[in-house]
């Protein structure tokens, strides 16, 4: 900027000229910006029309725009007000007056500036893959020193991270961490910030290239476009695998399969409760409220039968509760962990064999479409001309709808792929990983039912497969009195009595 504008007052005083001002846009990118959004060069085109100067100067022809359809706009704008455009770096006119060499310069300059955009991201690229940094911000707790070209830690930050991905890994939210980061430390923190913390691999001790689209700010590219490198420069917190199972934990909420908010229900037997006499399952309705005034609830909450339509106070059905924690803590933990486990490898196989069998119908449609496109063609060069209606133009009619048919389960087929892929992947690195298995176990041996509704919901979720209540006795208002529940967790099955 300060050669430039050196330049514009050395050819002002050269020609005996006066700058009565000057329309800067310092740090504004014309390729990355709109002409409009520019607010240098926009306050330029509505003083010209208010004719408050008698020309334009400018350093370079890409000074003002890089898209040739922008120079054009300028162009025009200027020639309408009289003024002209004197480039001072050359001392010509940015309007030659020709059209054809004003418009192969306009490209020229997109041309170079596109070579640029190429060759530095070709730099970036080749440095990335040498495990080095190719610039900008270091990470939330590390700091980046330009001349030695090495990466320290800020233990304070960095104990923010490692409590970010406990609480992640313990089926946080965003929203929720961000909320519980902030009143911890008494510093705002916002989602945002703890998304970019979870998916950065940097932590692990690798610099991840091509993580976000080109011109976006928060948006995050699928992992297989990733280009992931090890570097010696960064001192890591946790192991690459540690990184993955969150990631795929961030994967499985991504895709809605598993819901953070499902923990934070205090129905701890939410979806999980199911009607012996119709088999359905019991939905959850709320219709308690809160009274300030008086700092108490009103109302009760119901796990409500559609079908059989009966319903039982949740506080009922949650006796069950401390059947499971006390049929947990009578069994041997080992022996518990080993049969949840073993359940899990079932999971993992009926993942697998589902995985394997849509591969099997994927290849198989598309097996089918190359051949009815191959077939399509060959047909289709057999018809004289387009109004001629035969047999083969009928064929090739035939064989268009089949296409369309097998793109459609084609796509449907990759879709149902990807679901099964992650999902296989969470059961390996997450639910059905031994040492997380353990864990998990002997940290929920110790849950009592006066703990918080998070911890107990998570147990649940994590130990039972399935809840069933029998209803004996139901009064005029179709609520439950008496029945029976059973849970059937991953390693027993669980009884208990409401009256």
């Amino acid at each position: 900027m300060d050669t430039q504008r050196s330049m514009a007052y050395e050819f002002a005083k050269k020609y005996e000229c006066t700058i009565t001002c000057e329309y800067v846009d310092a740090g504004v990118s014309a390729r990355k910006k709109h002409l409009e959004d520019r607010k240098g060069i926009s306050l330029l085109l509505k003083d010209a029309i208010d004719g408050k100067f008698d020309f334009v100067l400018i350093n370079h022809h890409d000074r003002l725009a890089r898209s040739p359809v922008e120079h054009q706009k300028i162009r025009m704008t200027l020639t309408g007000c009289n003024v002209p455009v004197v480039i001072s770096s050359s001392e010509s006119l940015y309007d030659s007056g020709d059209f054809i060499v004003d418009l192969i310069k306009d490209g020229t300059s997109k041309f170079e500036v596109d070579n640029t955009r190429t060759r530095t991201r070709d730099t970036a690229r080749s440095i990335a893959k040498q495990g080095k940094w190719t610039g900008g911000k270091a990470p939330f707790g590390y700091r980046y020193d330009k001349e030695t070209k090495t990466f320290s830690q800020c233990e304070e930050e960095l104990s923010i991270v490692q409590r970010v991905y406990e609480l992640y890994r313990n089926r946080e939210g965003f929203q929720s961490i961000a909320h519980l980061i902030s009143n911890e430390t008494g510093k705002p923190t916002n989602k945002t910030a703890v998304r970019w913390i979870i998916t950065n691999p940097f932590y692990a001790g690798y610099i991840a290239h091509h993580r976000k689209p080109a011109g976006s700010r928060n948006s995050i590219t699928p992992i297989d476009n990733w280009m992931m490198v090890k570097s010696d420069l960064i001192d890591p917190i946790m192991s690459l695998d540690e990184w993955k199972e969150t990631w795929v934990i961030y994967e499985k909420r991504k895709t809605g399969e598993l819901n953070p908010k499902m923990y934070k229900t205090s129905f701890f037997l939410s979806n999980l409760l199911f009607c012996s006499v119709c088999k359905g399952i019991l939905i959850c309705k709320d219709q308690s409220t809160f009274d300030k005034k008086r700092s108490r609830f009103y109302g009760k909450k119901w796990y409500c039968c559609s079908v059989c339509n009966y319903k039982i106070e949740s506080d009922r059905v949650h006796v069950i509760i401390d059947a499971v924690l006390n049929d947990l803590k009578s069994q041997n933990l080992d022996t518990v962990s080993l049969l949840v486990y073993e359940e899990l490898l079932k999971e993992r196989q009926l993942v697998a064999e589902r995985l394997n069998k849509t591969k099997a119908e994927l290849d198989g449609a598309e097996h089918q479409l190359q051949v009815a496109e191959e077939q399509s063609k060959r047909l289709a060069s057999l018809v004289k001309d387009l109004e001629t209606i035969d047999d083969n133009t009928k064929m090739v009619e035939i064989l268009t709808l089949q296409k369309q048919h097998l793109s459609s389960r084609i796509k449907k087929f990759k879709t149902e792929l990807n679901r099964l892929d992650k999902s296989a992947q969470y059961l390996e690195l997450i639910e059905g990983n031994e040492t997380e298995i353990n864990r998990n176990i002997k940290s929920m041996s110790i849950i009592n039912s006066n703990d918080n509704d998070h911890d107990i919901r998570k147990m649940i979720t994590y130990l039972v497969q399935q809840a069933e209540i029998t209803p004996t006795t139901i009064d005029s208002k179709k609520v439950v009195t008496s029945g029976n529940i059973a849970i059937k967790t991953r390693s027993s099955l669980v009884r208990t009595t409401i009256c």
